[in-house]
Parts: C-alpha cells; structure tokens; sequence
C-alpha cells in the first residue's frame, strides 16, 4: 500500500499536463528575448522517425500499454490516430522547443503512456514531436503567438505526412491542453478544407481545453456510439469554477463514464479505473463525474487519498481519471460501424 500511495502522489503532481495558466515560480526558465524567427527557419522531416513520439510503425505499442491491462479479447479497429501531446516545455529561455527536447524527453514519454496509449494496439498510433510552444506563452500573447504558429506549423506538417501515409481510409484526431489548441486549428484551417480529408474523420479527441459552441465545423458527441463528431472535458473538482478558464452555456462537456452530454452524476460502478504513471490501472468504481457549464466535475472521495492531496484541478489526469472508459468507449462506438 505504501508503494501505491507514493505513486498516487506522483499522479496528482507530476502526470501528464499542467494548469492552463500555471503560477511560475524562482527556478523555472522564462524567454528574455523576443521571438527570433531565424532560430527556426526550417521544416521538421516527419519522414524520420527521430520526429516522432510513436509511430505505429516504428514503435512497439506493447511498450505504451498499461501492465496490468488485459487486451487478449480486443480486436483491431481499422482507423488511424492522430495524437497531439500537451506542453511539455516549462523551463527555457527560447520560445519554442528545439530538436534536442525530442531525445529522451520523460515528460512526453509519460504523455504517450498515460494519454496516446489508449488507442495503443486497437488502432495505428502516430504521434508527433514537435516544436511546442513554451507555457510561458500563454502569458506573453505577442511573442507566444509567433511560438503558437511555429508550432502548429510543425503539427501541419506531420499530418500531411500522417494522412499522406496511414493505410486506413479513417481517422481520429487526439490531443491535449496545447494539443487540442493546434488540433482545434488544424480542423479548422485545413481538414474542413478539404472534403475528402474532412469526411475520414470519423472522431475527435479535444481534451483539456474549452470548446465553445460552432467553434469547429463538427457537432458534439450526445451520445456513447455516436460518430463524426467530437468530445471534449476540462476535469476540476466538485463545486469548483475555476480563474482564468471559460465556461458558461456558450461550452460543452462531455462525461467520459457516461458520455453523455446531460447534468446527472454518473455513478460509480460505472468507472472502470485509473492510470496511474506506473502504468498500471487501480481504483475501479472510484470516481463519479457530472457535467457543469462546459467544465467537468470530478467527484474523488476522501478516503481516495488524504485530503491534502485532493485537487481543485484535475488537467493533468484529464485522460488518466477515465482512461479504461475512454478505451472501452472508442471499441463499442466501433463495434458496429466501418
């Protein structure tokens, strides 16, 4: 017990994710300079495998697979997945990552583990590295803009390699925090542009950011087996409105136990478990969740863990919380479609 508490505490402060706008403290590296255009005035090859978080491809999806998940009875579904990690860049003094942040980088390792290893084994997996924009420019809107574009640039690039290659007809887009930032505009920008790219995609992940009302051209999921649509959740804690995040009737939510876009709490025989960053699944029937004006309200008992460690914010564990419904989910939409 001792070991599982110790890693409960690693999951609620160093998982996968951080706050959308995070409290700096002394030891972290900000930019002092403006954004220098020259520093990266190059395209990534996504032809490289060096570019790539994972690729299905390249890497061995058992390698990502929680250790005491069972996948005997899981059978391949014909779709490809388009991941898009968070930020992982915190501390430096250059606007955008460079190439160097991609080499054993632990911080999108645990990304890839804790979030893109759902779709592990039941699809074809690719995740790109890219040149993420620092978390500070979220702050700073005039260099961090220029960051932004650089990056999403980057994430351009990979998905037209990523769909220029997979060898299935349809695809999903996945992403977090920062990831569903570019994945937002990336839908926007250029798969809606195109009809036959646009209609392949038959589901989209847009985790841990707000999603207003027709801000993508694709309805909301309403219900559990529907396709050709979207999902999106924010989780905090019961009761909790947070600073600095939007919310209101103008966002959806929803609930990753039920999923489901009504205001009922779901209950908890219904939650099949949490990721934990050891990888493995503990605390089956743990949770409830209920939505709240495009936020999601996470219900965590306090005999889950001490109080002390109870949270107003779960964006870190957005996928973790709920990672065996989320899989369990993708194969009953798929179960009796394509």
């Amino acid at each position: 017990m001792k070991k599982i508490f110790i890693v409960i505490i690693l999951f609620f402060f160093c998982s996968c994710g951080i706050q959308n706008i995070p409290t700096y403290n002394y030891e972290l590296k900000n930019p002092v300079e403006d954004f220098d255009f020259k520093k990266n005035s190059f395209d990534l090859d996504y032809d490289d495998p060096k570019n790539w978080s994972f690729r299905c491809d390249v890497n061995d999806e058992r390698e990502i697979l929680p250790k005491n998940y069972k996948t005997k009875n899981e059978k391949k579904i014909d779709l490809s997945v388009f991941y898009i990690h968070p930020t992982s860049l915190f501390s430096s003094q250059d606007w955008n990552a460079d190439t160097s942040h991609f080499v054993n980088n632990d911080f999108i390792k645990l990304c890839i583990e804790n979030q893109a290893s759902i779709f592990a084994g039941i699809t074809d997996l690719y995740a790109p590295h890219y040149r993420e924009m620092h978390i500070h420019s979220y702050t700073d809107t005039v260099n961090g803009y220029k960051a932004y574009d650089l990056a999403y640039n980057d994430i351009l690039n990979a998905f037209k390699y990523f769909i220029s290659n997979i060898k299935t007809d349809n695809y999903i887009i996945a992403s977090h925090s920062q990831g569903t930032n570019h994945a937002k505009r990336l839908i926007n920008e250029y798969i809606s542009k195109n009809d036959d790219i646009f209609n392949r995609l038959v589901l989209s992940y847009l985790i841990g950011m707000d999603v207003s009302i027709n801000e993508i051209p694709i309805e909301i999921c309403e219900h559990p087996k529907q396709l050709n649509c979207f999902l999106n959740w924010r989780s905090f804690n019961n009761n909790y409105y947070p600073k600095n995040w939007n919310y209101g009737p103008n966002y959806v939510s929803v609930n990753p136990i039920t999923f489901s876009l009504d205001f009922e709490e779901s209950i908890k025989k219904d939650h099949m478990g949490i990721l934990l960053p050891n990888q493995k699944i503990y605390f089956k029937k743990s949770i409830s969740a209920v939505n709240e004006q495009g936020l999601l309200w996470v219900n965590v008992p306090k005999n889950f863990i001490t109080k002390k460690f109870i949270s107003n914010s779960y964006h870190r564990a957005d996928f973790n919380l709920f990672w065996v419904n989320i899989r369990q989910n993708l194969i009953s939409r798929f179960s009796k479609n394509l």
